[in-house]
């Protein structure tokens, strides 16, 4: 004789950690890998539908539209010369209404190879690739790319040689067929350079250019928030990483930045600070002048965990923020929790898209656009790059069960649909909006 024990979670919405539900139950490619799986980017246009760019080396850039939830034939993009990417550094993707702007160096070009090159038909076809900065560092190039309000793009780049590299800035007014000369953005920054081989975050919003880089002053490798009106006068510094991470060499890894709602900025970044590379959150208010706070997104989830490369999406209720973690092998995580429980509903709370993929999943990269979430990543057994697309459960859904309903869909901890099983934590989904978290003991 066996006796079945269901557990029945109710939650209010305050504590409920946001949950997502998967389109589909395994990741799909982007693509076959006859077109690389390098440096994948995402970014979605303004019908939103994903744009994805993959790359291959000694091959180039290609661009993947979708519509309609599939993904076109990938294109060549009409870069010049042997474009530079490896795993952790390489072209930089952006958009703005029906434009996409892409940032890239051209491998073995020193100085001169900083490139830019932009399409205003959301992919479909692009103008001539412009050199953007003649005077850039002769190693690490890395250009950032973002878009002004006006659609006007600007580009954060290293200038000067090490042990004098500074965080560049330049700007285009003419809607990126030209860019003006390059400010120096960290110019009022005490005496440290910028870290010669991490990216920036550029961003745009409250009428500020904003420049998030890693600051090198005496081999302490910390986070610095830069912001110019006018593109010229970088007038604001904000010191967004208290770790005070000591360490004699570039730890090739930047930051990446999201407005949400309220205004805040909220800005992720890897540092080894604590002992071992983890990933951080800081939440800051720039228009007050506001550092603000940054936590650790994981404390006591893991045992001295190896983090690396994270990214992260703000939505209208949400904020996802995604990473790699080396996991019996590299591994994506992901977090996800509502805007007005953070930090706090991030922290000691991640789920593994990739926990049914062999091999290294890496440089993970994710959007939402209207309670739809998009991740994209690398994998090494078949040289593809994956993608997930998602819908964020409104959490407001969660409440006492109701009487007359049905039964619409079983889904597990990951969003994936089930059956009924038992040991394990299942969402069961209604047809009235409501959601039951059950745990099937036998």
């Amino acid at each position: 004789m066996r006796t079945i024990f269901t557990i029945l979670f109710c939650f209010a919405s305050s504590t409920f950690i946001g949950q997502i539900i998967w389109d589909f139950n395994d990741p799909i490619n982007v693509a076959d890998n006859s077109f690389g799986n390098n440096c994948p980017r995402l970014v979605i246009d303004n019908f939103g539908n994903p744009v994805v760019l993959i790359g291959k080396p000694n091959e180039g850039l290609y661009i993947v539209t979708s519509e309609g939830g599939v993904f076109n034939t990938p294109h060549l993009i009409p870069t010049e010369g042997n474009v530079f990417m490896n795993n952790t550094q390489g072209p930089n993707l952006t958009t703005h209404n029906n434009s996409i702007g892409l940032s890239y160096k051209i491998d073995g070009q020193g100085s001169t190879g900083a490139r830019y090159i932009q399409s205003n038909d959301n992919g479909l076809t692009w103008n001539e690739p412009i050199n953007i900065a003649p005077n850039a560092t002769l190693d690490h190039l890395m250009p950032i790319s973002a878009f002004d309000s006006d659609g006007n793009p600007f580009i954060a780049v290293k200038v000067g040689e090490v042990p004098n590299v500074q965080e560049g800035v330049l700007r285009s007014i003419d809607g990126g067929e030209s860019f003006l000369l390059v400010e120096h953005a960290n110019s009022g920054v005490g005496n440290g350079i910028a870290c010669e081989c991490c990216p920036s975050s550029t961003i745009f919003g409250n009428g500020r250019y904003y420049s998030i880089y890693r600051r090198n002053q005496d081999n302490i490798r910390d986070f610095w928030l830069v912001s110019s009106e006018d593109g010229i006068n970088w007038d604001q510094h904000l010191d967004l990483d208290p770790s005070d991470w000591q360490l004699n060499g570039c730890p090739s890894s930047g930051a990446k930045t999201n407005w949400l709602p309220d205004g805040r900025l909220a800005s992720v970044f890897m540092t080894g600070g604590s002992g071992s590379p983890q990933i951080y959150l800081n939440l800051s208010n720039p228009v007050n002048n506001d550092p603000g706070s940054t936590t650790m997104l994981t404390e006591n989830q893991f045992d001295n965990p190896n983090q690396n490369q994270p990214h992260i999406a703000c939505g209208a209720t949400h904020t996802v923020v995604v990473w790699e973690q080396i996991d019996d092998g590299f591994e994506i995580k992901l977090s996800i929790a509502l805007n007005n429980d953070l930090p706090s509903g991030l922290i000691d709370m991640s789920i593994s898209p990739s926990e049914t993929l062999e091999g290294s999943n890496r440089h993970p990269e994710v959007a939402i656009i209207d309670d739809k979430i998009h991740l994209i990543w690398q994998n090494s057994t078949d040289g593809t790059i994956k993608y997930l697309r998602g819908s964020i459960l409104n959490t407001s859904s969660i409440t006492t069960p109701s009487t007359y309903r049905g039964l619409v869909q079983i889904v597990d901890a990951l969003g994936r649909e089930v059956t009924h099983t038992t040991n394990q934590v299942l969402f069961y989904i209604y047809d009235d909006g409501s959601v039951e978290k059950k745990f099937v003991v036998e």
